[in-house]
């Protein structure tokens, strides 16, 4: 059974998915939010039952309204901010959103860009990934290999998020076994080559198909 086959019934969602990420356009191409989601999903939430719709508030509450148009706005604001604490009562996701919007801020102005997405883009396409632990976000308290990943996956790179999901469902589904996460990226990555399925797509479809979201819930996903 081919990659397709095996998820026919999440596959045109998935392409979606993956496109957004290429095209620069998750969460509607505000990278405010792709730094929030990629922090709420980093303690272990239900995705699309809470990460989604707090990040959804977020932008209604925080973004809507102007008080957070730029990295540079969040990155000054603090972990105990009763606005952000309004979205998720979570100290140490602010400080992980806050410290990253601090470097996105500052890489902003060291390639003399006025668009906070380059600068996410700029980040996530220049990163050495076997040094991530020695990067300025990978360095930040709270960011794994897992975080870093998505970020530079909903920036536009096509790589793998090495999470438990997608670990499980590539060894069941694929045979893919592998030591450990960096040598899962590296196998992942050669089975995208070898399929013609980009890495991005394939994340998306195991993610799709294990949430067990409805169908009339897809139109949701940002």
């Amino acid at each position: 059974m081919s990659v397709q086959e095996k998820y026919k019934d999440f596959w045109w969602a998935a392409k979606k998915g993956e496109q957004r990420c290429v095209k620069g356009r998750r969460w509607g191409g505000h990278p405010i939010l792709i730094v929030v989601d990629a922090v709420l999903d980093s303690i272990g939430l239900n995705y699309f039952q809470i990460v989604v719709p707090r990040v959804k508030r977020f932008y209604e509450n925080c973004m809507k309204t102007a008080e957070i148009t730029s990295f540079e706005d969040l990155s000054k604001l603090t972990p105990q901010d009763p606005g952000l604490r309004q979205i998720i009562d979570n100290e140490r996701v602010w400080k992980v959103a806050i410290n990253i919007s601090k470097e996105l801020n500052r890489i902003k102005m060291e390639i003399g860009s006025e668009s906070d997405f380059a600068a996410l883009r700029f980040w996530a396409e220049s990163v050495d990934l076997d040094k991530w632990r020695e990067d300025a976000i990978g360095r930040i308290n709270g960011v794994g290999l897992v975080t870093f990943q998505y970020l530079r996956m909903q920036a536009g790179v096509d790589t793998v998020v090495p999470d438990k999901i997608i670990k499980r469902i590539v060894e069941r589904d694929f045979n893919i076994k592998a030591e450990n996460d960096m040598e899962f990226i590296k196998k992942l990555g050669e089975f995208s080559k070898e399929t013609g399925y980009s890495q991005t797509l394939l994340c998306w479809a195991i993610w799709l198909k294990e949430s067990n979201i409805k169908t009339s819930e897809w139109e949701s996903v940002e």
